[in-house]
């Protein structure tokens, strides 16, 4: 795999990592703010920022050795309206800036495995937003 590609799907694997465990927090500050349907609904996308590291993940196999994941990720949780502000700022950064690079990238160096699976984040994180 091409190095660069290879880099971005590092960091994919990262941002969508800390996504998930970010949402799962999230999720337990709107319980405790009794809104329920966020709760769930920042489960539900947690699940799925799950499902999009696993798909970066598995396009490594052929990685061994330890690598740094830069990613943009949101810090500094507070309550639930502050929360949805951070969530909203790490999906459009996915969709406008991200994704449509690391696709182009990929494209570019000849990587299928890898553009499919930032295509398939791609499609969700838009849905997320």
């Amino acid at each position: 795999m091409k190095k660069i590609t290879e880099q971005h799907l590092i960091n994919a694997f990262g941002g969508e990592s800390q996504a998930h465990m970010r949402y799962l927090h999230f999720a337990v500050q709107a319980e405790k703010e009794k809104f329920n349907n966020v709760a769930r609904l920042f489960r539900a996308i947690s699940h799925a920022e799950y499902v999009h590291a696993g798909d970066h993940y598995r396009e490594l196999k052929h990685l061994d050795g330890g690598f740094v994941a830069n990613s943009m990720a949101a810090f500094g949780p507070g309550d639930t309206k502050k929360n949805l502000g951070l969530a909203i700022a790490g999906e459009t950064f996915e969709i406008e800036e991200m994704y449509p690079a690391y696709m182009e990238v990929a494209k570019f160096q000849k990587e299928p495995g890898a553009v499919r699976s930032f295509g398939w984040a791609y499609g969700t994180e838009k849905m997320h937003k």
